[in-house]
């Protein structure tokens, strides 16, 4: 199995397609190999609008190791949820059917700040160009210890990509764990080890100021031309190195660099910003140009190094001292233009306002970890009732189980009865069907309670469109399908109205979950459904959907926090069906309220425009209609998917008029307030 992925993996070439069958990429240009494997500029196959990334296609040896896999997800999980002009956007990370990984990231165009040291093509850049790379790493580095309260851990120069139009794209983040796992497989040591600060060679909790010294060391590289440290230097010769001053520096400058590379954390400055402020603030001033309107200057990256045309004097202290404020567009950079002075012009404030906003960032960050460890303390705290909670529940099945084992001697009738405690079927009472023409039923539904539940990513381990959480109120009634649509119930519709039979990819029909169909076509279905029965069935909303996913939990899936055989078919549930093709509907237990495959199996379009969070997001119920309506929302994950997709948090977005393999949906129905009490209807 692994000489066949060697050999996919050897035999990539451009204009090849290659990703799952839902997410597939076209292969066109190949970059400079990076330490997990290839990398490629792609071409997007699965979005409407042809879009460019790029693919770190991991060689297959890497995969055997134990671990390296489960970090990587993680590495990318984390990843994803980073979101900065100067760090590269990550997408995801897929898996091809032929056996190859790949992880997908905005596009790249494949220079990184190791390769440039290494040619030499850095001392081609001008000293401007220098102090406008250093200062968009220092923003992208912030940006980090600012969301995530942790170290990037893998800072070197070879994790900084520099693009053509937009410059630095910081990568690499919290990938030290998976680097680790097949050290033994790398022709060298992992370039970040030269970047190591001193603490990071004893086992005790690292804080963002270890990347403080690699980012120290970085602008020694780029200075000098030669790192401060090797790879193979332990704690004992970096403590002993003696670092030679640089030049270029004043006795000033080179005192704060130095203070940087301090053995102890809480002696070098508290962020990269202020580090670099403070390298850069001492320059000697000149006057600026007399100019009103200067024509834009030509900031490009030819084959041999960067090109600085600009021209005119610019001082350092006043185009860097708010760098916390500095936020140019990337329309506006051109080339590596931001590394220049004409580029830094926006930056001008005063030393104090920098103070005042790193003053208030802090603050704001010590407010926000503060709110993270009160949140931690509650969700421990139940978490701890919950445990007492279900020691009490476990104590009346045990009463239970002695019980009818004293009344009857059928072990099996008693493990019918015990699992009927366990797992009540909401079905017996509130599931109902509606007729249709021809002696054919209509989908299974089931009426769903009012009541009120926290939607959104509570554990906060989910994507930022997430977030934030907040309370919505279920006040009316309504019903949901007990199961998704079947090939059945759509085969019945599509016959009817004369519609196309969807693809079903060769794993049955019938009872399989109805799949490659677009959500213009799911609102098709519920129009014609509503037609032929005078209800009005329609698609669930976002809230509604996550309301019964939930099904009165809190937790990441309704049975709990973590994964368990016999709930799911996803990419990693640990069914027959995993990664290879849909289950049919109801081939697992239902949730408390009696409803099947709210995870996994397949996306479920629901009603409402996308958008990126929940931000004006309605809390009645309703869909949301604002945003972009081009792209629905998808709900509940696939039999394709890792197992943090099927959580009742996880949302997606995709084109309307887009279908794949493993997307289906269920429907809704409206109730009339004066529906009538279940026992009055019609029970299967």
């Amino acid at each position: 199995m692994v000489d066949s992925q060697q050999a996919l993996y050897n035999g990539l070439k451009a204009e090849q397609i290659i990703g799952p069958d839902h997410h597939p990429y076209k292969l066109l240009t190949a970059l400079k190999p990076t330490v997990l494997g290839q990398l490629w500029q792609a071409e997007d196959l699965s979005t409407s609008n042809s879009t460019l990334v790029s693919l770190h296609i991991i060689d297959p040896k890497l995969i055997r190791h134990s671990g390296f896999i489960d970090h990587l997800k993680k590495q990318v999980s984390l990843s994803k949820r980073l979101k900065h002009q100067y760090l590269a956007d990550h997408y995801g990370i897929f898996k091809h059917r032929g056996g190859l990984v790949l992880i997908a990231t905005e596009r790249l165009d494949g220079l990184t700040l190791a390769q440039l040291l290494q040619s030499g093509a850095h001392k081609k850049l001008s000293r401007t160009q220098k102090e406008g790379l250093l200062i968009q790493l220092a923003l992208a580095l912030d940006s980090i210890h600012a969301k995530m309260a942790s170290p990037h851990r893998s800072l070197s120069p070879e994790m900084v990509f520099i693009n053509r139009q937009g410059g630095v794209r910081l990568t690499g983040y919290n990938l030290a764990d998976s680097l680790e796992c097949i050290s033994d497989q790398l022709k060298e040591p992992a370039s970040y080890l030269a970047y190591r600060a001193p603490e990071c060679f004893h086992p005790e909790p690292l804080t963002p100021r270890v990347d403080i010294y690699a980012y120290a060391a970085i602008i020694y590289q780029l200075l000098s031309g030669k790192p401060p440290f090797r790879a193979q230097d332990d704690e004992a010769s970096r403590v002993r190195i003696e670092l030679k001053p640089l030049k270029m520096l004043t006795a000033t400058q080179w005192q704060s660099l130095q203070s940087a590379f301090s053995t102890d954390p809480e002696e070098r400055p508290a962020t990269a910003s202020k580090l670099i402020q403070s390298i850069l603030q001492e320059e000697e001033e000149t006057e600026l140009p007399n100019v009103s309107k200067p024509d834009t200057p030509d900031h490009s990256l030819d084959d041999e190094g960067l090109t600085d045309t600009a021209t005119g004097g610019h001082t350092f202290r006043n185009k860097l001292t708010a760098l916390t404020t500095w936020r140019p567009s990337r329309p506006q950079i051109f080339g590596l233009g931001i590394f220049t002075a004409g580029m830094l012009v926006g930056a001008i404030a005063t030393a104090s306002i920098l103070m005042l906003q790193q003053m208030r960032t802090n603050t704001a960050l010590t407010t926000s970890l503060a709110e993270i460890e009160n949140l931690r303390t509650q969700l421990e705290q139940q978490q701890a009732d919950q445990q007492d909670a279900g020691n009490r529940y476990q104590s009346q099945i045990d009463d239970l189980k002695a019980s009818l084992t004293a009344r009857t001697k059928d072990v099996s009738s008693l493990e019918t009865q015990l699992l009927k405690a366990q797992y009540p079927d909401a079905d017996a009472k509130t599931l109902f069907t509606d007729q249709l023409t021809g002696g054919f039923k209509g989908p299974q539904m089931v009426i769903i309670p009012r009541g009120r539940f926290m939607m959104g990513d509570q554990q906060l381990i989910g994507d930022d469109n997430e977030l934030p959480s907040h309370e919505v109120n279920i006040g009316y009634k309504f019903a949901l399908a007990r199961n998704e649509i079947t090939f059945s119930d759509y085969d019945y519709y599509a016959r009817a109205t004369g519609q196309p039979l969807p693809d079903d990819n060769g794993w049955g029909r019938g009872n399989r979950p109805v799949v490659n169909v677009t959500w213009q076509q799911a609102k098709a279905y519920t129009q014609w459904l509503s037609d032929i029965t005078g209800q009005p069935y329609r698609l669930p909303t976002e809230a509604e959907w996550e309301y019964v996913a939930r099904a009165g939990s809190d937790t990441n899936y309704w049975w709990g926090e973590e994964l368990e055989p016999e709930r799911a078919v996803c990419g990693e549930c640990g069914s027959p069906w995993d990664g290879k093709q849909t289950a049919p509907v109801g081939s697992f237990p239902a949730n408390s309220w009696g409803i099947h495959d709210m995870s996994g199996n397949v996306d479920e379009w629901v009603e409402d425009c996308y958008q990126d969070s929940y931000i004006g997001a309605p809390v009645n119920g309703d869909a949301r209609r604002d945003g972009s309506c081009e792209f629905r929302v998808m709900r509940g994950g696939s039999w394709f998917d890792i197992g943090r997709v099927i959580r009742s948090s996880s949302r997606y977005r995709h084109p309307a008029d887009a279908s794949k393999n493993t997307w289906g949906f269920r429907v809704a129905l409206n109730l009339p307030e004066d529906t009538p009490d279940v026992s009055t209807l019609n029970e299967e």
